[in-house]
């Protein structure tokens, strides 16, 4: 079963191509010299930080030949750096990030083997708030990142801001029951510091499917994107506060949409649900909506890189987890007319 990291991890590939896989259905062929091309997703709270930098290419016979020659892809004599920044440009940190091999891709377009990534960790730069605030610095800071590749005249750039986790202050800690049908239905209540903000919602269901010679355990999720939330600000504040309200037809409709009918499964009991935030700026906004119409009209892509394409961006998530349906909540999931054919049932 797919773990709650993992999926929490996967919030941003509802619309960024990063490590693992990318879309199948495009024409990697660029009528140009190669161009760099950076994924960079940074959460500070990872232990791990990983950059992916390829390169287009161009060349007689099929681009599809190309991607999975190794030497078509990548730039292995490229060194790269992240570096934080003060707000006023003073440099706090530099690290050379180490190019390493990542497990094999998915089957498709680009070589399978090697899966290169620029890599470095937590031990050899601080990104995360308390290490600033151990240090009596405010978290308000840059992350930088430079590649130096072999044959390019110009350093290849881009920046995004580093980001703290919302802080969730509605359903409290001590919050066990989602309530869609009560006088004050389920919401979620957030503050944020920071103004320039894009927030996802990532719903994980976790429950148990029942068979004829058993059960096994299972998991799905959705993302809510372009998020309507009213937002209130303390005058004088610093903190702006967002409000996001459930509403029960969209989140069995949501439900319905990412159950597959399984003639083998008889029967599904709930277990629990995660409400994970995420927070990251309007780059990946920018990036998902513009690289839609692009595909549509075969344009370029929204980049932030300067002397290269692609996104460099941070984000950051919390979450309210292991919450149960009420038992109103459980009978509409089991008989009504948005899931009544997944069978589940009105117990856990």
């Amino acid at each position: 079963m797919m773990n709650k990291r993992t999926l929490i991890s996967l919030l941003l590939l509802s619309g960024v191509c990063i490590f693992q896989a990318c879309e199948t259905d495009f024409d990697p062929y660029i009528p140009s010299n190669p161009t760099p091309v950076v994924y960079g997703i940074i959460n500070p709270d990872d232990s791990l930080y990983q950059i992916r930098l390829t390169k287009s290419f161009v060349g007689p016979g099929s681009a599809y030949d190309y991607a999975q020659i190794q030497d078509s892809i990548y730039y292995p004599e490229a060194r790269v750096y992240l570096e934080t920044y003060l707000h006023n440009n003073t440099l706090l940190e530099s690290v050379e990030l180490e190019l390493v091999e990542i497990e094999q891709r998915e089957a498709g377009i680009f070589a399978s083997l090697p899966n290169y990534v620029y890599q470095t960790d937590v031990s050899q730069i601080s990104l995360r708030p308390e290490h600033f605030i151990d240090k009596g610095i405010p978290y308000n800071a840059y992350l930088h990142l430079r590649a130096i590749i072999p044959g390019f005249r110009d350093t290849l750039f881009a920046e995004t801001r580093l980001k703290q986790a919302p802080k969730i202050i509605n359903p409290r800690a001590n919050f066990q029951k989602v309530y869609f049908y009560s006088e004050v239905p389920f919401q979620m209540e957030w503050t944020h510091t920071l103004q320039d903000n894009y927030f996802e919602i990532q719903v994980i269901l976790e429950y148990r499917e029942i068979l004829e010679d058993g059960e096994r355990e299972a998991v799905v999720d959705w993302v809510l994107k372009g998020i309507e939330y009213n937002e209130e600000s303390i005058p004088g504040g610093r903190n702006n506060f967002y409000i996001y309200y459930f509403r029960a037809e969209h989140f069995y409709s949501q439900l319905r949409a990412a159950i597959k009918v399984d003639p083998e499964v008889k029967g599904r009991v709930v277990r629990n649900v995660d409400f994970v935030i995420l927070t990251s700026d309007q780059t990946v906004n920018n990036y998902i909506s513009i690289g839609e119409i692009a595909d549509d009209y075969r344009g370029t892509s929204y980049s932030n890189v300067t002397n290269g394409h692609g996104i460099f961006t941070a984000f950051n998530t919390s979450g309210v987890y292991d919450l149960h349906l009420g038992y109103r909540e459980l009978d509409s999931l089991a008989f009504g007319r948005y899931t009544k054919h997944l069978n589940f049932k009105n117990w856990e």
